[in-house]
């Protein structure tokens, strides 16, 4: 499979169509899956229509101690020299061969944020595994492992980057990751929530695009803030790599702790915060689920998590990782790679809030407003069953068609073509549902 590269902001596949990275988050997909069960996981993912799956080479979750389930395998031979076990990245290797043959593109962090970063918040808290000095010398040898297969790169690991050793560190995957025969890959950085990586390492060469962690605090974050953020001061592509997660538990905004019992997140929540981003300027979206991506199995219930957030929630009744691959928001992020691929020249698509020319709430209704660079059509996504007024001058001569667009069903709805307006529409969504996208389309003489 030939790997993606960038031009602009926006990915490219290797035949340099444009390409809508539509991700499933799957950290523990090497560790806990045999083969046979990555395959139903991945055949289930590429009939959503996800091209990209995002998993871990050296697992958060016991990692290093846990053997997978297929082999039995641990990722080193010896801690000390870190010599790697060959079974293990064989292991490695194949389900990303199976990925690549599905039309899925593997987005590989070499190790886990707590294998090279003290405690930030949460996590381990002892001496970390790799530093400056040995994780090079790992990444180029998973660099060389990957040879021919089509992945991108995400250093990090959900850990900030906050000291100059830090920095230098991942100047150090970096540079093993580049010096390897995959070396050609796209670079990004994983980062912990609320963070800019633009900030945390400066616009280093290697960076070749952005990635926000918008997570999971609270009900409505705004993930459309950053998004627009970092599309407004650099020219690469940018997206919302780790978004709220379907039936997470709903965090407090400002702590990583529960903010009411019971509380998780829905497809509803899942979409407005999906919508938001790509909507904002962003060059694609990754979609999560609390039990796919650590791969929960029945022989977890007798075992006690060692670190990560996942631990704070033992005492739920959490779903395996096969019970929820046909949850709802899956199927909705696979509709959203649909709609925007539909939308005439959509790699050229940008975002543009001066179209609402009503006020426009900052909390769980607000709007986005995009178009295409040629100014031939408009997408507006409504939340919430509210009034919008658009600025259509631009359809004043030739005149323009409305539809509405059902992000729960895919559904188009074509709903006229004879529209007197010239400069604003003001327009209400359908009764039913909750969210709506509305479609202006330019007339064609």
């Amino acid at each position: 499979m030939k790997k993606l590269h960038i031009e602009g902001r926006s990915f490219y596949d290797g035949d340099s169509q444009p390409f809508f990275w539509t991700a499933c988050t799957a950290w523990e997909l090497f560790h806990k899956l045999t083969l046979p069960e990555a395959e139903r996981y991945l055949r289930n993912r590429a009939e959503k229509g996800f091209n990209v799956v995002q998993a871990v080479a050296v697992c958060e979750l016991d990692g290093l101690h846990t053997p997978t389930y297929e082999g039995g395998h641990l990722p080193f031979s010896d801690l000390t020299t870190l010599k790697p076990n060959e079974a293990y990245f064989d292991h490695l290797r194949a389900v990303t061969v199976l990925a690549n043959q599905l039309g899925i593109t593997l987005a590989l962090v070499p190790m886990w944020g707590s294998h090279w970063s003290v405690n930030n918040s949460w996590g381990q808290d002892k001496a970390p595994l790799f530093n400056r000095h040995n994780v090079a010398t790992f990444c180029r040898y998973l660099s060389d492992k990957l040879e021919g297969t089509g992945i991108i790169w995400m250093i990090g690991g959900d850990r900030a980057i906050a000291s100059d050793d830090q920095r230098q560190l991942l100047e150090e995957m970096a540079s093993g990751l580049r010096s390897g025969s995959s070396g050609d890959a796209p670079i990004t950085v994983h980062s912990q929530g609320g963070r800019s990586t633009l900030d945390m390492t400066g616009d280093r060469p290697w960076h070749d695009f952005v990635v926000w962690q918008t997570g999971h605090m609270g009900q409505a974050y705004p993930s459309w803030r950053p998004i627009e953020m970092d599309y407004q001061r650099q020219q690469k592509p940018v997206l919302d790599s780790e978004p709220c997660y379907e039936a997470h538990p709903v965090m407090c905004q400002h702590q990583f702790k529960r903010s009411q019992d019971a509380s998780r997140f829905t497809d509803r929540e899942v979409r407005r915060t999906s919508y938001w981003s790509v909507f904002a300027g962003g060059a694609g979206i990754t979609y999560g689920c609390y039990s796919l991506w650590q791969m929960r199995r029945p022989e977890d219930d007798a075992v006690a998590i060692p670190e990560s957030a996942a631990s704070t929630y033992q005492g739920d009744a959490i779903p395996y990782w096969f019970e929820v691959l046909n949850y709802p928001g899956a199927f909705n992020i696979g509709t959203l790679r649909r709609f925007i691929e539909s939308l005439p020249r959509w790699w050229q698509r940008e975002p543009d809030q001066a179209l609402l020319l009503n006020a426009n709430p900052t909390d769980r209704k607000h709007c986005r407003a995009m178009r295409d660079s040629q100014r031939g059509w408009i997408a507006v996504y409504i939340p919430e069953q509210q009034n919008v007024v658009v600025d259509v001058r631009d359809f004043a001569e030739s005149g323009f068609t409305i539809s509405w667009f059902d992000p729960r069903y895919g559904v188009m709805n074509r709903v006229s073509s004879d529209i007197s307006e010239t400069f604003f529409l003001s327009i209400d969504p359908p009764d039913t549902g909750t969210d709506w996208v509305l479609v202006l389309s330019k007339k064609e003489n």
